[in-house]
């Protein structure tokens, strides 16, 4: 990653005019400050490291900037309070900044939407510095773009297959309730499941269950959990009899993927492609590769659209399986041999999430 840094050059005495004035040149061998566009990316508190989806933007940020020859500066600061001083650091220089080279401020925390909504305005007076505010259906009203993925329609798709396994017992981890995508991805797994169990007889359901908590009931955290918390409560399902768990928490995934060693369940990658023993298939947003679009739709000139939504239909979502998955025959199960989802059978749940997610995004 390219780091920038203020540089104040060493002058040399270059001559005198007739009145005496002494006049100052730039020493030639000193570093100039370059000119070449910055981004920035401010992430929520202790946010990078989560191996999921901050450092998938992290990634897409530093490919798109060396491939374009751009300067980057990652911040992940320790707290929230941290995290705004950052930011009110970076929108008070832009206010006052004279100089012509261009910036792009990545906002990669939805705890900071008061301070961005309330502040986004203080740009307008620089042509040359551009907002990028991350997961929200919300555009800006003053200066500055907004991108939402929608998490229902894939989440949707996850759900409505794991209905079709054989006795489906899934524990459904949201870290918290006040995180839209979080929220909307819990909805659409459950919608989904709902779905699908609607289709079996009642002997098909009888020993599948669904249950949602979450790692925080009432605040906006959840996304970072101790290992020892994440194993008490994989014991705790393991002994409730839950064969799989699909964390929808960012980092907290990682807990639970380590400790999970120690007990054995199955666990659905959320964020990106969780390829294991323990793993059926991956609920994959590829948040990286919409930051190089992002990035290069801002260098060419045309800027970054007002708002965009990326969402299953967009090709950035995607269910990716694991490994060959066994369902329901579709007129019952036999006893004898158990078939395989096919090709063809995702698909069909694939388009209908699409419907189901157009509906619930309208």
């Amino acid at each position: 990653m390219k780091r920038t840094h203020l540089l104040l050059p060493l002058l040399l005495l270059a001559a005198c005019t007739k009145d005496g004035n002494t006049i100052y040149l730039p020493d030639p061998n000193e570093e100039q400050a370059s000119r070449q566009p910055l981004i920035t990316v401010v992430y929520g508190a202790n946010a990078l490291g989560d191996r999921s989806y901050n450092d998938l933007i992290y990634e897409g940020v530093e490919r798109a900037s060396q491939e374009l020859g751009l300067r980057t500066m990652q911040q992940s600061p320790r707290t929230y309070e941290e995290g705004l001083q950052y930011l009110e650091l970076i929108f008070s220089q832009m206010e006052t900044t004279p100089d012509t080279v261009r910036r792009l401020f990545i906002v990669a925390g939805t705890s900071y939407d008061e301070f961005i909504r309330a502040n986004s305005k203080r740009l307008e007076a620089n042509p040359y510095a551009d907002l990028l505010y991350l997961e929200t259906r919300n555009p800006l009203e003053g200066k500055g773009s907004t991108l939402f993925m929608p998490y229902y329609g894939a989440m949707y798709e996850a759900g409505r297959i794991m209905a079709m396994t054989v006795y489906p017992s899934v524990m459904l981890v949201g870290a918290n309730r006040q995180t839209e995508s979080v929220v909307d991805a819990i909805q659409g797994f459950q919608d989904g499941f709902e779905a699908g169990m609607q289709l079996l007889t009642e002997a098909q359901t009888k020993h599948s269950k669904l249950t949602t908590t979450w790692l925080d009931e009432t605040g906006n955290r959840g996304f970072s959990i101790a290992d020892t918390t994440a194993l008490r409560l994989l014991l705790k399902w393991d002994a409730e009899r839950y064969e799989t768990v699909v964390p929808v928490c960012g980092g907290s995934f990682n807990a639970f993927l380590r400790m999970n060693t120690l007990v054995g369940l199955s666990l659905v990658g959320v964020d990106f492609f969780y390829d294991s023993y323990y793993s059926i298939y991956s609920v994959v947003k590829h948040i990286g590769q919409v930051m190089n679009l992002c990035i290069r739709q801002w260098y060419s000139g045309q800027g970054i659209p007002k708002h965009q939504s990326f969402g299953l239909a967009s090709g950035y979502m995607e269910v990716v399986l694991a490994s060959p998955i066994d369902i329901w025959e579709p007129d019952g199960y036999t006893g004898h041999t158990v078939p395989k989802l096919t090709e063809e059978m995702k698909q069909t749940i694939h388009e209908e999430a699409l419907r189901k997610e157009e509906e619930y995004e309208r």
